[in-house]
């Protein structure tokens, strides 16, 4: 069966993952398209910042690579905690949530179960491991796990948020370099991530101020469909006068 091009470069960055490099005339044999054809998703990959071009071939980049979650939990800890006391002051009067995959949604739970009694609903397993079920009513959507971030999706997770509206979805993202919206790295994570948008009535995408120094593969939705962007203090001035432009940009206490 060929693959359509989206499914074919998450392929080839998945191969890319697991083998480090990949041969151009190894990836024509095996999708059944031309030379040009893999040229050009190579090329694309490349302006993405996700792989490097070498002859004959090629490597994944160190900038616009995915991250497994341990990795990223570790990282930016007092940034995510600044990020995580802006969330708990916009959802103060909401009484019921979504909450995204990755390291930054999931460090907004400690600051979360501060706060009175909600309805919270969750793609991620390390959020929903760190909820308090005992204050929150607290669900964890069905579907099939995706290992490098700990995050539930498919058809199910999307059936069963079909039968939900929230108030707020707290909504990750991959990078947001040069970006038009929030994006992710995996093709298999879209459908999900706009179901969440879809249910909720306010959006807020939460990226501490690395991530604007890093590239997401595929694009989620413009920033017409973002209510805000909550980031860190060490955002610089010149990216967050182009940003608030164009989507609301907030910041906790430091």
């Amino acid at each position: 069966m060929v693959l359509t091009a989206t499914k074919r470069l998450q392929e080839i960055v998945d191969l890319l993952d697991q083998q480090g490099y990949v041969k151009a005339k190894e990836l024509s044999k095996k999708y059944q398209v031309s030379m040009e054809t893999i040229r050009k998703d190579l090329t694309f990959l490349e302006e993405k910042g996700v792989v490097k071009k070498e002859y004959g071939g090629t490597t994944l980049s160190t900038l616009g690579v995915e991250k497994n979650i341990e990795f990223r939990e570790k990282q930016k800890y007092d940034e995510k905690k600044e990020i995580a006391r802006c969330v708990a002051s916009l959802i103060l009067s909401h009484n019921s949530l979504i909450i995204d995959s990755g390291s930054t949604c999931a460090s907004c739970c400690a600051a979360i179960n501060l706060m009175p009694s909600k309805d919270i609903f969750t793609v991620s397993l390390s959020a929903f491991k760190q909820l308090d079920g005992n204050l929150h009513k607290v669900f964890l959507t069905p579907g099939k796990k995706r290992e490098k971030n700990q995050s539930i999706i498919g058809l199910w997770t999307e059936e069963y948020l079909d039968k939900i509206h929230v108030d707020v979805c707290i909504l990750g993202t991959s990078g947001l370099f040069k970006a038009d919206g929030p994006t992710c790295h995996s093709y298999h994570e879209l459908s999900t991530k706009k179901k969440m948008i879809e249910k909720s009535d306010f959006v807020f995408v939460v990226a501490d101020s690395s991530k604007f120094q890093e590239k997401g593969l595929h694009l989620v939705c413009g920033w017409e469909m973002i209510d805000g962007v909550i980031t860190d203090h060490h955002l610089s001035m010149d990216i967050y006068e182009k940003l608030s432009k164009k989507v609301p940009v907030y910041f906790g206490e430091e």
